[in-house]
């Protein structure tokens, strides 16, 4: 197998040191079902997998910014490590950029190329061959596969880290796992300072300052961006929400003062509660 793949990445190292371009059909490959023979083969089912999935976006405003390989298998699979190869060399890059400019569309100049061995999702992206596929993706859809962590500065909570997904769910935020609010419900708070209803000793006081019911994150599948809500149960004005990002030099901050208008959450933004309480918030790149 060794001497298998030296030989076929050999060849294409050949075929892209030459001047050959990849030219298709205008309607990209179909799905291959046979297993591949060698690495020239997967460079072409690949750039046409691609073309299929971009060909609805010719002479749009749409950007295309990341492409994604999903693959079934493990990561030292003859597959992976032939997909890798081709990953890692520009010219591949540059065949790709080749035919999305002549489809008209348009494209960040780093676009973004990556491989996700022993994917969940492989079999819901546009099929390369078995256990193959390709995934096409624009700022916004690339949002859509960025999780979120929030990391208490300043106040304690129950856990050291909390992860959100991009799936839409409602994360609360607020004093207590398990609060019972005045006049209203009882809740749970996903992301949950300790109160001192909960631990009577004196570190927690702090957490006196965020309400029971103060805040929340939603991730908008729409625009994809998590979103800071105040909670509809904070009926007292003078509780406050402000979120700061000195890394962007906004040092003036920006309130959230209505239930229903959200602050569109950066990497790096500090939500602060009342002035005393901090939550930072960070994307995580995957």
């Amino acid at each position: 197998m060794t001497n298998w793949f030296k030989k076929k990445f050999q060849q294409l190292s050949n075929m892209l040191n030459g001047n050959d371009d990849f030219v298709d059909s205008g309607e990209g490959a179909p799905p291959h079902e046979a297993p591949l023979e060698n690495i020239e083969e997967l460079k072409e089912i690949a750039m046409g997998a691609i073309v299929n999935s971009i060909k609805m976006l010719g002479h749009s405003n749409v950007k295309i910014s990341s492409i994604i390989f999903h693959s079934a298998f493990a990561d030292n699979a003859i597959e992976n490590i032939s997909l890798q190869a081709l990953i890692q060399d520009a010219e591949f890059t540059n065949h790709i950029k080749r035919a999305f400019k002549a489809r008209g569309i348009q494209y960040a100049e780093d676009l973004h190329i990556k491989l996700i061995a022993q994917s969940a999702h492989v079999n819901q992206v546009t099929k390369i061959t078995k256990g193959l596929g390709v995934e096409v993706l624009t700022p916004t859809e690339v949002m859509k596969h960025i999780k979120a962590r929030i990391v208490a500065t300043e106040g304690i909570t129950w856990e050291p880290e909390y992860i959100l997904e991009p799936t839409g769910k409602t994360y609360l935020i607020g004093r207590c796992k398990d609060p019972k609010i005045e006049n209203g419900p009882k809740i749970h708070n996903d992301i949950a300072f300790i109160g001192i209803e909960e631990v009577d000793e004196e570190k927690y006081k702090i957490n006196s300052y965020v309400s029971r019911s103060h805040a929340s994150i939603t991730f908008d599948q729409e625009e994809g961006a998590y979103k800071l809500y105040r909670s509809r149960f904070l009926n007292n004005p003078s509780h406050k929400i402000k979120v700061y990002n000195t890394s962007l030099n906004d040092f003036s901050g920006v309130s959230v003062n209505h239930p229903a208008v959200p602050h569109v959450l950066r990497d790096g933004d500090s939500i602060c509660f009342n002035d005393k309480v901090v939550l930072e918030f960070h994307l995580i790149n995957q």
